[in-house]
């Protein structure tokens, strides 16, 4: 069947790095911090530091006094916050004087200043007149990456690790962590990809390969060779009795691969692949979180709250998880457990907006529409303005129409093309209420200027054309979903199911289904459609299996009409009726349901 179901807006945390830091950082992690030991990167810090905010040594040669003005002037500068005004004093200096101490000052505030080319150009002067000091060498070969100089960077690399006092290991992962904050994937791949090259055999390699592929988003990429890292740390960590680094990084490559296969819709694969770790590992609680996530997107609900209360039970602050039952809650209309959750969140800053939210889709699903009102009217952060918006628009869109309803959501100030999308979405969903569904594809075509690769738009917009019976546009927006993401299972769904609905382009049907059922095995709805999709082969007893799991998942109407015509044909007309019998009046208002008997009887 073709699956239009209730969405819950993604709780979206973005950190970032500091640019072209050189002191090790850590990786990224969730907002609001969640339980974790520290992840492998802390392990692997530099001993060196290199801030604007300390001062360097004084010159090691002798300054005329309108020199040493100067160094005192930029100096003052820097205290009074000025650094890129000290730097345009200090680096004439620098460059005339070419005192190391001055060049490394120098070098100190262009970091500050964010100006690529004085940070490049005051690399080179500090490289040149301290040749032996790796930290210069270490900021060339970021720069060059940074400007695409991939050639240029290995041979600034090569420059630095022979200067380096940190270990291989440390210096690989360092930039493993560096090179993504510093460089686009188009460079900063092929860069890490020819460092590997230097290391072939080396774990850390291989593991900064894998990393920084899943910081840019090349989920393939980061899944390959984070596997290959996986097996080789995990060796180290059984064969050496204090592998303290080996086991850090393991159990960084561990949480990376479980993003890599929630983030690549390969979540029965991460299942699968990362189990044994999960249950060896049962303390890991940040691990122990994103396994659940995948357990969700799976459709294990149960499994999933259940881990997520263990979490919540060790660690009281993980206020994740806690979120993440109480809309597991909500989506099995468990209201009340929920908002005892939900207000408990509710009294936590950084949660207070998004716990307002729900209690208000908790209210608004329970159909108290005036206590649901009052939660969005009382969000004032950016977060989840427009959300609330939206849905003081749909409680109130049967009083005052459709025309003072677009009127409302024209007054709400989009700050981000992310809440442009979804006023455009919302909008078009009014228009689609309202019949005009013409409208409701150009809201929708609105949305797409802002951004053409939301796979989610193209599937919305393609239901419109399906209820317009505008088929060819329907397949071709569906086509055009699977050319950005070609695992999106509810696309896949959608097409697969499509093809069998009209009898043509089986084979395809089947790829296509077999495919999203590969990646969601427990959606009762692909199961559905891969039953129909057997019925329509002539497969009648395998169309039989996939369409009683669907139904054991989900007593669902559609499921229920598929699989009276599979038995009918089976002629197993008696089994048929009794299941008829036994449901037809939890759906009165389905009519293909209320009369099928008589239907096929005839």
């Amino acid at each position: 069947m073709i699956q239009k179901k209730r969405q819950w807006p993604a709780v979206l945390v973005i950190c970032m790095g500091a640019f072209l830091s050189l002191t090790a950082c850590s990786q990224l992690s969730e907002k609001p911090a969640e339980p974790a030991l520290s992840p492998a990167s802390k392990a692997v810090q530099d001993s060196e530091e290199s801030t604007a905010e300390t001062q360097a040594d004084l010159p090691t040669a002798k300054m005329s006094p309108q020199t040493m003005y100067q160094i005192l002037l930029a100096e003052m500068l820097v205290q009074k916050g000025k650094n890129s005004a000290a730097f345009g004093v200090l680096y004439p200096v620098a460059m005339e004087t070419r005192d190391p101490k001055l060049a490394e000052r120098v070098f100190q505030l262009s970091m500050s200043t964010y100006d690529l080319t004085a940070i490049k150009e005051s690399a080179k002067l500090w490289r040149d007149v301290s040749p032996d000091e790796a930290v210069a060498w270490k900021a060339s070969y970021l720069m060059s990456v940074r400007k695409g100089n991939i050639e240029e960077g290995i041979d600034f690399w090569k420059r630095y690790q022979a200067l380096s006092k940190n270990t291989l290991e440390q210096d690989l992962i360092a930039a493993s962590i560096r090179v993504p904050q510093t460089a686009p994937a188009e460079y900063g791949l092929p860069f890490l990809s020819a460092v590997h090259q230097l290391y072939p055999e080396d774990p850390a390699g291989i593991y900064g390969l894998g990393s920084a592929a899943e910081t840019y988003g090349d989920y393939k990429t980061a899944i390959q060779y984070l596997e290959q890292a996986a097996s080789l740390y995990q060796s180290q960590v059984e064969k050496e009795d204090e592998a303290y680094v080996a086991a850090k990084v393991y159990r960084e490559i561990n949480r990376l691969l479980a993003n890599a296969y929630l983030k690549s819709n390969q979540v029965a694969l991460g299942l699968k692949r990362l189990k044994d770790y999960v249950d060896e590992y049962d303390d890991d609680w940040l691990m122990q979180e994103r396994y659940a996530r995948l357990e969700v997107k799976a459709g294990f609900y149960q499994q999933a709250e259940k881990r997520y209360l263990r979490i919540i039970k060790n660690e009281p602050k993980a206020y994740t998880s806690k979120l993440s039952v109480a809309l597991l809650r909500l989506e099995r209309d468990d209201f009340a457990r929920a908002e005892q959750l939900l207000k408990d969140l509710k009294e936590v800053p950084q949660y207070r907006s998004t716990a307002l939210y729900y209690l208000g889709v908790s209210a608004q699903e329970q159909n108290h529409l005036k206590q649901a009102k009052a939660y969005y009217e009382l969000i004032q952060s950016q977060d989840y303005l427009v959300d609330a918006k939206l849905h003081i628009a749909e409680i109130d869109f049967s009083t005052i129409g459709l025309k003072q309803t677009i009127q409302n959501l024209d007054a709400v100030k989009a700050s981000s093309p992310d809440d442009q999308i979804k006023l455009y979405r919302g909008k078009a969903v009014f228009y689609n209420l309202a019949g005009q569904k013409e409208k409701a594809i150009e809201e929708y075509n609105q949305a797409l200027a802002v951004d053409k690769n939301q796979v989610e738009l193209y599937l919305m917009q393609a239901m419109l054309f399906y209820d317009l019976e505008q088929y060819d546009r329907y397949e071709a927006n569906l086509q055009q979903a699977l050319s950005i993401n070609p695992n999106d299972v509810d696309v896949l769904n959608a097409l697969g199911y499509f093809y069998a609905e009209q009898k043509r382009k089986l084979d395809q049907a089947t790829e296509l289904l077999d495919k999203a059922l590969s990646l969601a095995p427990d959606r009762y709805y692909i199961l559905d459609s891969r039953g129909w999709l057997a019925y329509q082969k002539g497969q009648y007893e395998q169309a039989e299996s996939y369409l009683k799991r669907a139904l054991d998942i989900q007593l669902d109407d559609e499921v229920l009409i598929h699989l009276i015509h599979t038995q009918w044909r089976l002629n197993k007309k008696s089994a048929a009726t009794r299941l008829w019998k036994k449901y037809h009046s939890k759906f009165p208002d389905n009519q293909r349901l209320q009369r099928i008997l008589l239907d096929l009887s005839s």
